[in-house]
């Protein structure tokens, strides 16, 4: 039996600052797996992946018509 049937990956958004390691920090959002960062975003970064994912979203719902 496949123990990964039915398994889709998921990430969370947490709103973090990135921390240099000489004190300085950065703030903005964190795609998060558990307690791993995948990819930390600035505002405006994160605006322009929002709006990429709200136009595949869109592309989607198209073609399942």
């Amino acid at each position: 039996m496949d123990s990964n049937k039915g398994f889709r990956p998921q990430a969370k958004l947490h709103k973090r600052p990135w921390l240099f390691k000489d004190g300085t920090s950065t703030p903005g959002i964190a795609l998060m797996h558990r307690h791993k960062v995948l990819a930390h975003m600035t505002p405006a970064e994160a605006r322009a992946i929002a709006d990429k994912l709200h136009d595949y979203a869109d592309q989607l719902e198209q073609d399942e018509t």
